[in-house]
């Protein structure tokens, strides 16, 4: 527990002193033919013109056991021609049953529609390095609807549909404050 707290002063000190945004969100994850579970997630990014770097700490806790799941992932995005966008990223879960390294790959297009929304969506594939030992390699439609409140706040309704090693449908809300 004292590494994962180390972890989330880390995300926070590099989200208040280097950061460009931080985002903090809350999700609601129904699995099939399982508990569902609350996840709250807290990202820092940093902007590098095209480039953007970004890290996130989120937390799972399963309802009725109250079971947690925690992963710090660490990811780089670039930006392509007409809202098209590619991001990859290394992550750590931990739980109390594994301890284990993963990857992901997400293609995506964001979309400005006027009035101050956003619609996006991206496909992402993630699997664990060692997938023969740890199952959590997925394929997930991801959906979001962000509202720009100001010039520096957003707010963000999401959805993931994730089939795989895990069936999942996952809606969240997101706040986003820029700097």
């Amino acid at each position: 527990m004292k590494k994962l707290l180390a972890i989330a002063a880390l995300t926070a000190s590099f989200g208040a002193t280097a950061a460009d945004s931080v985002t903090v969100e809350g999700q609601h994850i129904n699995n099939a033919g399982a508990a569902a579970q609350q996840q709250y997630v807290l990202g820092v990014k940093k902007e590098f013109g095209t480039f953007a770097g970004d890290l996130a700490f989120s937390n799972a806790q399963t309802e009725g056991t109250n079971a947690l799941s925690t992963r710090l992932e660490a990811g780089a995005t670039v930006a392509g021609p007409v809202g098209l966008y590619a991001r990859a990223a290394v992550g750590q879960k931990y739980s109390n049953t594994t301890d284990f390294t993963y990857y992901s790959v997400e293609p995506g297009i964001a979309a400005p529609i006027g009035y101050g929304l956003t619609a996006k969506f991206g496909y992402r594939f993630r699997s664990a390095f060692d997938s023969s030992q740890n199952n959590d390699q997925t394929q997930t439609a991801r959906y979001s609807l962000a509202y720009a409140l100001s010039k520096n706040d957003t707010v963000a309704v999401k959805y993931d549909r994730v089939k795989g090693d895990n069936n999942q449908k996952t809606v969240a809300v997101a706040y986003t404050r820029g700097f």
